[in-house]
């Protein structure tokens, strides 16, 4: 069963109880009216007929007055005279008023409950003077208005239902905007809109629906961009490890093989001193490529942030650079990891920020100055802090998807990134600031606490 028809349905339930109600307590209402009128009746009958025989002792003929008391009731609606004789036989019976009767058990519900009132005639002939009530005509007149009440009641409802069903129709008719949204956001198509009109609540829910469906938007977007982003970083690092294993692994291995045929030559002629000095060679080239692997394999996954700390992971980057760089000076000042107390995804996004900024300086500001410092605040967060007096080649902040990376990876852990010219304009300054912990990891801490 639809919205719609419950309502109506309710609303046509509660107006036909009430009228229902209602008419129940008319109905007892016009019965106790009922019964006061029979009385009424039945005590001025009492009175007609103690007048009458007051004035028989007088008559000349009190068989014939008294025939005329009894036709004195002829047409009366709520009187029957009958007059009997001393064996109790009728004399005289007056005619009632013609009705149509109503049904029986509508005439069982309202007929009252009174008996006939029976008055001794005077005089030596005797005999008995009954008055009947008669509640025929009032209750077939009870039974006209029954009816044209039913009628009145059925016409309302069946009118008043027709309005409900209208007027709910036309209020919740934004509801099938509402669903036809719902079904295209659920599809992926965050571009659905309703209209913000109708009743209050109905425009509060569709603005909640639309700016619930641009939140989605600007996610679905956010996150279109962050792949795009990933795969140009994807793109940038395997350019990177081509070029570092063209130019560094590529070269020596060539040596090692060269080395190699060179010994196995020197060995053949039985030179075995000087084929030892080529093993040798081969043994300082490859323990050369290994320490290039160590440093490709750290660049991909911080090993020393995983097993050392964040301390240790800072510290073999800054090492990295500074073997690639020795006209930079390194400045680093990172508290151990008992020190700082962060969460592991806390300690990631640092050295993350750290890595970035390490490379965007050292790449494309040329400095003759790196300062790296790392510490807690005394508000439960931690700052990072990486400051160049390089010159960027006028690049501005926003600049480059190192840059924005940084950014969204600070965002997500809800923390805050700063990124501003240094003392005198020269030079860049990075500072991220980050919760040491997480709202829901310091809710279980205090819960363990």
């Amino acid at each position: 069963m639809s919205l719609r028809l419950r309502v109506v349905v309710a609303i046509a339930v509660l107006l036909l109880t009430g009228s229902l109600v209602g008419t129940v307590l008319a109905g007892w209402q016009a019965k106790q009216v009922l019964r006061e009128e029979l009385a009424a009746a039945v005590a001025g009958g009492r009175q007609t007929v103690a007048g009458a025989f007051d004035s028989l002792a007088r008559s000349d003929d009190p068989s014939r007055d008294l025939d005329r008391l009894v036709d004195a009731f002829d047409g009366d609606r709520h009187l029957k005279a009958t007059l009997l004789d001393s064996r109790g036989a009728v004399v005289r019976r007056s005619r009632p008023l013609p009705v149509s009767p109503a049904p029986d058990w509508f005439a069982a519900l309202f007929r009252p409950t009174m008996n006939p009132l029976a008055l001794a005639v005077p005089g030596p002939a005797g005999g008995r003077f009954m008055l009947s009530p008669l509640d025929a005509n009032d209750v077939a007149a009870l039974w006209a208005e029954f009816i044209d009440l039913a009628a009145v009641l059925s016409l309302s409802l069946v009118i008043g239902s027709g309005l409900v069903w209208l007027t709910v129709g036309r209020a919740l008719r934004p509801l099938s905007d509402f669903s036809a949204a719902f079904l295209r956001i659920g599809s992926g198509d965050y571009s659905a809109k309703v209209r913000e009109a109708g009743p209050s609540e109905l425009v509060r829910l569709g603005r909640g629906v639309n700016d619930m469906a641009g939140r989605l938007a600007a996610m679905q977007a956010t996150t279109r961009r962050l792949e795009e982003q990933l795969r140009t970083l994807q793109d940038e690092e395997r350019a990177d490890l081509a070029r570092d294993l063209h130019d560094e692994i590529g070269p020596h291995l060539f040596a090692v093989n060269v080395d190699a045929a060179m010994a196995r030559r020197l060995i053949g002629e039985g030179r075995a001193e000087e084929a030892q000095k080529q093993v040798e060679a081969i043994q300082g080239a490859v323990g050369h490529m290994q320490r290039l692997v160590r440093d490709i394999l750290g660049r991909l996954r911080p090993t020393e942030l995983i097993e050392l700390g964040l301390k240790a992971a800072i510290d073999e980057l800054v090492a990295f650079w500074s073997a690639r760089q020795p006209g930079i000076v390194f400045s680093a000042r990172v508290p151990d990891d008992e020190a700082l107390a962060l969460a592991d995804d806390v300690r990631e996004t640092v050295y993350r920020v750290v890595q970035e900024s390490l490379n965007n300086a050292v790449r494309h500001g040329h400095p003759s100055h790196i300062d790296i410092e790392v510490s807690r605040c005394g508000d439960g967060e931690v700052e990072a802090r990486i400051a160049d007096d390089g010159d960027h080649n006028g690049k501005t902040e926003g600049v480059g998807f190192g840059l924005r990376g940084m950014r969204e990876r600070v965002a997500a852990a809800r923390g805050r990134l700063t990124i501003s010219r240094g003392a005198g304009g020269g030079g860049w300054t990075v500072a991220a600031r980050l919760a040491a912990f997480p709202a829901a990891e310091a809710l279980g801490e205090a819960d363990a606490a």
